[in-house]
């Protein structure tokens, strides 16, 4: 049973860093540099900056994304800023910088939502960016809308009909059309017909063929300005999401905050009930941080988060009691409706089958695997620590200077006390203290058999039969 309790462990770990190793990993091959050169080092005279973006909200990491873009065109003077996403609204923006930044560039921009056939949509602060575009494209299939709010960790203050109004009033469109895209969604062949909509197009690679020798009004003034497209005279750069921003970006989506919180609080706790502070301890403060910082992005429900940490505080009280009874009781009631109640939004509500298989998860985790481990480290019923003080063992986990050692067959915690600074697995060990639930243990060298010689003395009496010899 140890054996399998130890591999258990390690397999937990192991998967958690393989699920984030991958992650980043895939985060870094898609992403890009963005510093305008192409492969052989030449800089084209004209540049188009495109931004394509996954679903996802329109959050601090993107605004910033796509400001630091906006940037780069400005200096570089580039022809064309092209964004490309589909986003169910904002959350935690600073949304009069970006429309700001975006009216007063002089270099074109244009919002494409889609592409075609993914039902792409613009809700809140994503469609009022597609508003405050110079070029206002949408696929076929695209909806956008409804535009309030503008962001879901608003508190109402927002004036988003005000400054719908205003974006609207900027164009040639129908101002009855505002009141359509804010309780929306409007879709793309009623945007064209209002004269809102710039065109469609189903992907960014058309969206430029058709914008080629075409003018725009940009900037403050509306000056009138061509653009100049075509492929052989135009450089394409693509930029992403740096590593960073990719993993915060990733942490505004609902139901991927509630998980790396479970389950970085998850793998401490765990780490409270072992010797020392191990990689499940490391990864599970990098998990719960990132959830942490999910937390502060998306509005949550701050009495409901409460109750889960508390669920999973009285699950590992429980499992450290071994009472399971009317504590069990309260640690599941007290997750499961913190689970359900968890955002303040009805557009961010977790999925009803989510919250119950992460309940039933924490259950199963707390009740039955913690609390094999813990009785395998007790070590067999009827022996104690202090029985243990002269018996020799093997360390069965990485001593440094805390881990475990096997000892008559039962696995027991341990502390290092040698010289060196640890003890790897399958070093000889003897008990010779305990500390409370710790036994202190040092080298050993298991004494030779009878009539079995050492290597030392087997090379002596080899020498000695050459010398008779």
């Amino acid at each position: 049973m140890a054996p399998a309790l130890v591999a258990l462990r390690r397999a937990l770990v192991l998967a958690v860093l393989a699920s984030l190793t991958l992650a980043l990993t895939a985060s870094l091959a898609v992403a890009q540099t963005g510093d305008g050169s192409d492969q052989d080092g030449e800089t084209a005279s004209r540049t188009v900056e495109i931004l394509p973006l996954r679903s996802g909200f329109i959050d601090p990491p993107v605004t910033a994304q796509i400001l630091d873009i906006i940037e780069i065109a400005e200096e570089n003077g580039s022809e064309l800023v092209v964004l490309q996403y589909t986003s169910p609204g904002g959350v935690s923006v600073d949304l009069d910088e970006v429309l700001a930044t975006m009216e007063a560039s002089p270099v074109p921009i244009a919002v494409l939502v889609g592409p075609l056939g993914t039902g792409a949509e613009a809700a809140g602060a994503a469609g009022m960016l597609w508003l405050a575009a110079d070029v206002r494209a949408v696929a076929d299939d695209a909806v956008i809308g409804p535009l309030e709010p503008a962001d879901l960790a608003d508190d109402g203050s927002y004036p988003t009909a005000d400054r719908v109004a205003s974006l609207v009033e900027a164009t040639d469109a129908d101002p009855a059309v505002v009141e359509a895209l804010l309780e929306g969604p409007v879709p793309a062949q009623q945007l064209v017909d209002a004269e809102l909509a710039t065109l469609t197009s189903a992907n960014i690679e058309p969206l430029l063929v058709d914008l080629d020798g075409t003018s725009v009004d940009v900037g403050p003034d509306a000056d009138a300005r061509e653009l100049t497209l075509r492929f052989d005279e135009v450089e394409v750069r693509f930029h992403s999401l740096g590593l960073v921003r990719r993993v915060l970006h990733a942490a505004t989506t609902a139901p991927f905050i509630y998980l790396l919180l479970v389950v970085g609080l998850g793998m401490l706790l765990f780490e409270v009930f072992q010797p020392g502070f191990g990689v499940a301890g490391l990864a599970g403060v990098i998990t719960a941080a990132i959830g942490a910082f999910g937390l502060t992005v998306l509005p949550v429900t701050w009495w409901a988060v409460a109750l889960v940490v508390l669920g999973l505080l009285l699950y590992a009280v429980d499992t450290a009691m071994a009472g399971f009874g009317p504590l069990t009781v309260a640690a599941t009631a007290a997750f499961a409706v913190g689970s359900w109640a968890f955002y303040d939004h009805e557009a961010l509500a977790l999925n009803g089958w989510l919250v119950a298989a992460t309940t039933l998860t924490a259950f199963v985790f707390f009740v039955f695997v913690m609390t094999t481990i813990l009785r395998a480290q007790a070590g067999p019923e009827g022996v104690s620590v202090d029985d243990l003080v002269g018996r020799a063992g093997i360390v069965r986990s990485v001593l440094n200077p805390e881990g475990h050692v096997y000892i008559d067959g039962a696995l027991w915690r341990a502390r290092w006390t040698g010289e060196t600074k640890r003890a790897k697995v399958g070093t000889p060990v003897r008990v010779h203290d305990v500390d409370g639930p710790v036994v202190l243990v040092e080298p050993f060298e298991p004494a030779q058999p009878a009539g079995v010689a050492s290597g030392d003395d087997e090379g002596d009496e080899a020498a000695g039969s050459d010398a008779r010899g």
